[in-house]
């Protein structure tokens, strides 16, 4: 695509839950920008041409191209998502829709994308560092699962795609190895995706009221982390505490596998929702506290990302930076 001002590009972003679409183009000033931003729940849906056919219903523009992000891992033109059971092609999609380019990614190569462009403003420092845009950055962060990828320096910047969430969860203490026991005997294996997402704060709670002996008071996330802010003793403030700990080490190991220098990036909506505990939680320490290789990500900088859409952006800028 040659990116002329006023082409219109139709960009999605699809997690376990929500689907977001929006149209997305270049203005005079070179900047991206979205327009008519719509929400859909993925369990109404069969599939997801039945939601572009919809989105499409309601809109007076015909985009020529597409691109896509979803939860879940790409195989050749193919994207087959790891928490619906949705499979879809860009092959399918030009055919089913006419477009001249449609391109489906990993929602979090989006996610890394748009980290590229958007502004400073759109992040909050966590912990503070030299910001390095010569060394590789690592973005990951909770949703329905848990999302991990790599940017790589140059222009533009390449985003390797991973499924790090699938990694095992490391255990640092032995409160956390109680949890591991009690999710072991229930499913066999735990991944850091089993726990450090929006599901897994759930699974934590659980544990927690199993292992401490405290009723089951909360029934969803959000109502956790309502809990957690009402009352700085209750089991809900110890979960999303422990849950912020273990994130501290899930991001620390993989600055240290992807050699993070440039920085490592959280994302996604539950970091938002539990990162008000960050700040009395362990977090930087488990981050940096590695023994022998603590030289290695004392100076690495940590930051939230607050921006919106930024997947819808980074999956824009797949297309119209081309």
């Amino acid at each position: 695509m040659d990116g002329i001002t006023g082409s219109v590009t139709l960009v999605g972003d699809v997690g376990g839950t929500n689907c977001r679409l929006a149209l997305a183009e270049r203005n005079s000033l070179g900047t991206i920008e979205l327009h008519h931003t719509e929400r859909f729940a993925v369990k109404d849906y069969k599939h997801f041409n039945d939601v572009v056919s919809e989105y499409l219903s309601h809109q007076d523009a015909k985009p020529s191209r597409a691109a896509f992000a979803f939860a879940g891992p790409k195989f050749d033109d193919e994207i087959r998502m790891t928490n619906v059971d949705w499979i879809v092609s860009e092959g399918n999609l030009i055919k089913t829709f006419g477009f001249k380019e449609a391109v489906v990614l990993n929602d979090f190569v989006a996610m890394a994308r748009g980290a590229t462009v958007i502004t400073d403003d759109g992040f909050e420092t966590l912990i503070p560092g030299k910001v390095n845009d010569n060394a590789p950055f690592a973005v990951l962060g909770p949703g329905t699962g848990l999302g991990v990828s790599c940017i790589l320096p140059g222009s533009p910047p390449r985003i390797i795609p991973t499924e790090g969430g699938h990694t095992a969860f490391t255990p640092q203490n032995y409160i956390e190895i109680e949890v591991l026991s009690y999710w072991l005997n229930k499913l066999g294996y735990v991944s850091a995706e089993t726990l450090i997402s929006g599901p897994g704060l759930y699974r934590l709670y659980t544990a927690l009221c199993e292992i401490e002996d405290h009723k089951l008071v909360c029934a969803r996330e959000d109502e956790i982390v309502a809990a957690a802010k009402a009352d700085p003793n209750s089991i809900a403030r110890k979960t999303v505490v422990m849950f912020c700990n273990i994130l501290g080490t899930f991001a620390g190991n993989t600055a240290f596998t992807m050699g993070a220098l440039g920085g490592v990036v959280l994302a996604g909506g539950v970091t938002r929702h539990i990162s008000p505990f960050i700040a009395e939680s362990d977090f930087k320490t488990r981050l940096r506290q590695r023994g022998h290789g603590s030289w290695f990500i004392q100076d690495i900088p940590v930051r939230l990302m607050t921006a919106q859409f930024v997947a819808l952006y980074g999956a824009a800028a797949m297309v119209l930076e081309h």
